[in-house]
């Protein structure tokens, strides 16, 4: 029984090792030999144009033998033996220009020029040689000198086109797409190969021209008619300078490539159809019958075999021509790998951040231990300076340990509460209990001077290491934002940007392309390529409309793009949130000056809100100035990068406080608008109060914080106050609010002030409260004075949506996180 199963062991044995012998054999083979290259190199060892000129050997020989060195000898023998085929003679001339190449190779390789660039150059300098050595022997005639200067040319420009298209057999890569170049210089590799079976005949039947038909037919379902005309063009020509007899071919290819790429959108035996009429039309010109049914059957031949080549081929050729659907599948899930390559390295950059910040948190329990270790340590200095060689020391710190150290604990707060500067004198219940009393104060009147000093520098460090943190966590909220962004992506539907495109033709417009990014409902994302850089009004007059009709929703003009050295322009498209603003400024500096120490600005964040700002610096004039447009710098950048307005003043408040004594202070006015809920947040450090006209109603804003960059921290409180449509809200600087200086009640006064402007336009608003200021005050400007006024609207497209007949509301898809 034991030798039974030893033999089915061995048995086993065997067989799988001579099946892992015969793999191994296999891929050693498909190493060493690589088989397209071998069949190309035989087909283009037998190429020729005009029966006398062949340029293709040298040529594909030095692109192998810098791109496939193991394999180049084989490609050698290749050329060689496809040369041998066709005759004799043709076979020796090819290869002594074959060894001549090689020669000169060593030659640049000598000279430590043996990199691919120099392999046109190679080409060029061994044709020459080969081609004076033939003429030189053969006699020198005006014929032959032509023929041999074409083939010299033919070879040198045919090295470029070897050098684009030939890595796509040889560098073993995955390839997402075909640059347009290698495509071209593909369609004239494969022309060149299928001039190599000219001469192969079944029966009456020309293989060139089956392999040519079924190429052309190949390449025009899957690329579409540009590809399938311009590969029937290219093999037509080539085929004709091979053989001037074979002139019909570049027009039956050509013609039966485009009608084949015009119904590509059928199926397989649609186009092929197509195909056949397009080579049949041509045909007709040919005056005998027998040649006739001949092109019939070849080209049937070469539809039968598209017809029984597998999906999955066609599909995998797909894959690398640019326009296909599976070009764009794959070139889509490249982009989403990309994403989330980047969302993963941010969200890693965002952790780092978050620990950062961790580590400059301040820790209330670390903080409460640390007070008692400093207060029991102020009181072992006490004692050791104060009570060491006291006759008294055995019975106050052995004996009534906890009445002496509630004692000096007493004087401590005593000291505290008077300072340590002021003359104290020890309290009458401590003479009576202690003989070193005012020794004992007076080091603990030391000790608290020393803690002073100590706690101010490490309130420094507190507050720098509190800035730390906030501009930490500010920054891992922007990255985990960024992060949520990168992810978050929406399936491409292009029935969808198909029909944009159409309706967007219908109306008469030049459109390149159309993307959708994103069709969610309130957030969407479209951009539109248009031909010419002016297409801003085209956009806003006619675009935006005709998606708002599609769509549902009011669309808007984000921002215009015009690409570069192109004439094209990218103009981007979405959701218009449900209320605007629009703004006006008045300002006027102090005594008519030139240079006003107020600074401002609004501005659409982009992530549906609008942000108005005015700082007012100390002061006037150009230092003033300097710091009122930093603080506005600052918190303008902090917003655009996607930070919290809370977190924006904080971390401005928390810079300029670093600074140093003699530096100026800066008031903040800050009102954020949620445009989709017209819900305001206004923020007012050291700002006079605000004001909100509500038809005949004039409400107040106003809080009390210092100017910013005066204390290390500040306890921000923001005011939220629903907007309605048609409020007008005004901000102005304290040259505004003080200008009465007589008047008891400014809040009052402002608000009569206001009440009177009947205008609704924010700019003539401005202007109006500017110019009533200045009268009431006799014309005199004693302050830098700056007035900003927004009015919030309920968003109205400027154009009506145009309605295209039968054109279809579209679907929204759906979104993929």
């Amino acid at each position: 029984m034991q030798g039974y199963f030893g033999k089915i062991r061995e048995w086993t044995w065997d067989f799988g090792w001579g099946r892992f012998r015969q793999k191994r054999w296999y891929h050693q083979l498909t190493n060493m030999w690589n088989i397209p290259i071998l069949i190309m190199g035989f087909l283009l060892g037998r190429a020729m144009i005009l029966e006398s000129i062949s340029p293709f050997a040298i040529a594909y020989l030095i692109v192998i033998f810098h791109l496939a060195r193991r394999q180049w000898p084989v490609v050698m023998v290749s050329l060689v033996l496809g040369a041998v085929s066709l005759e004799t003679a043709h076979a020796m001339q090819t290869m002594g220009f074959l060894f001549l190449l090689l020669m000169m190779q060593k030659i640049f390789q000598l000279f430590g020029k043996d990199q691919i660039n120099f392999a046109p150059l190679v080409v060029l300098l061994s044709s020459t040689v080969g081609h004076l050595i033939k003429l030189g022997y053969m006699g020198m005639t005006t014929h032959q000198g032509i023929l041999s200067s074409v083939e010299i040319l033919l070879s040198f420009l045919l090295t470029f086109i070897f050098m684009y298209s030939l890595p796509l057999f040889t560098v073993k890569k995955k390839r997402i797409f075909i640059k347009s170049e290698e495509i071209i210089c593909l369609v004239i590799l494969l022309g060149s190969v299928i001039t190599g079976m000219s001469a192969w005949e079944i029966g009456s039947l020309s293989v060139v021209h089956m392999v040519s038909r079924y190429v052309v037919l190949l390449l025009a379902f899957i690329g579409g008619s540009m590809l399938g005309s311009s590969m029937g063009v290219v093999t037509g020509m080539i085929l004709s300078l091979s053989n001037p007899k074979e002139m019909l071919q570049l027009s039956i290819l050509a013609f039966g490539g485009l009608l084949a790429g015009l119904l590509k959108d059928g199926k397989q035996w649609i186009g092929a159809m197509g195909f056949l009429l397009g080579t049949m039309i041509l045909t007709l010109y040919e005056s005998q019958t027998a040649a006739m049914i001949t092109s019939f059957y070849e080209t049937a031949i070469a539809i039968i075999l598209f017809l029984c080549t597998p999906q999955s081929f066609l599909k995998q050729v797909s894959r690398f021509i640019p326009g296909t659907a599976e070009h764009q599948s794959v070139h889509q899930e490249y982009i989403r790998k990309l994403r989330n390559v980047t969302a993963t390295k941010v969200e890693s950059f965002m952790e780092l951040f978050h620990e950062l910040a961790n580590s400059f948190r301040d820790d209330s329990g670390k903080q409460k231990r640390e007070d008692q270790d400093h207060l029991h340590q102020s009181i072992e200095q006490i004692m050791g300076k104060a009570c060491m060689g006291c006759r008294r020391y055995h019975m106050c710190w052995e004996q009534n340990m906890m009445q002496t150290y509630r004692g000096i604990t007493d004087l401590m707060a005593l000291v505290e509460m008077k300072g340590s500067r002021q003359v104290l004198e020890a309290p009458e219940f401590w003479k009576r209990y202690c003989i070193r009393s005012e020794r004992v104060l007076h080091q603990i009147k030391t000790q608290y001077h020393w803690q002073e000093q100590q706690a101010f520098w490490k309130n420094k460090v507190k507050d720098s290491k509190r800035l730390v943190y906030s501009q930490l966590m500010g920054m891992t909220s922007v990255m985990e934002r960024l992060a949520s962004d990168i992810r978050h992506e929406t399936r491409v539907i292009s029935a969808q940007e198909e029909s944009i495109h159409q309706a967007l033709e219908e109306l008469g417009l030049s459109i390149g392309r159309v993307d959708v990014i994103n069709l969610e409902e309130g957030k969407v994302e479209i951009e539109v390529e248009m031909t010419h850089p002016d297409a801003l009004d085209e956009c806003k007059k006619l675009v935006a409309p005709l998606l708002a009709e599609i769509l549902g929703e009011p669309i808007t003009v984000f921002r215009k793009m015009v690409q570069d050295r192109t004439q094209s322009s990218i103009v981007t498209m979405g959701s218009a949130q449900k209320y605007e603003c629009k703004t006006g400024v008045a300002s006027a500096a102090k005594g008519g000056g030139f240079i006003s120490g107020d600074s401002y600005c609004y501005m659409n964040l982009g992530t549906g809100k609008y942000a108005v700002a005015i700082s007012d610096g100390m002061g006037n004039g150009q230092r003033a100035q300097a710091e009122s447009s930093a603080a506005l710098k600052l918190i303008r950048r902090l917003l655009q990068a996607g930070m919290n307005e809370e977190t924006a003043v904080e971390t401005v408040n928390s810079i300029l406080s670093l600074r140093s004594a003699d530096e100026m202070f800066a008031t903040i006015d800050l009102a954020m608008v949620d445009l989709n809920s017209a819900v305001g947040r206004f923020m007012k450090i050291g700002s006079t109060p605000g004001f909100v006209k509500r038809g005949k109603e004039i409400l107040m804003i106003s809080a009390a914080n210092p100017p910013i960059g005066i204390l290390d921290e500040i306890d921000i409180e923001p005011i939220e106050m629903p907007l309605c449509p048609g409020d007008i809200v005004i901000m102005f600087t304290d040259g505004i609010y003080d200008a009465p200086r007589h008047a008891v009640n400014k809040d009052a006064l402002m608000k009569r002030l206001i009440s009177e402007i009947q205008t609704k336009d924010p700019q003539d608003f401005a202007d109006c409260l500017l110019e009533k200021v200045v009268r009431y005050h006799h014309g005199e400007i004693k302050d830098d004075m700056t007035v900003v006024v927004f009015k919030v609207e309920r968003y109205t497209p400027e154009w009506a949506t145009i309605r295209v007949p039968g054109l279809r509301r579209l679907e929204r898809s759906t979104v993929v996180v």
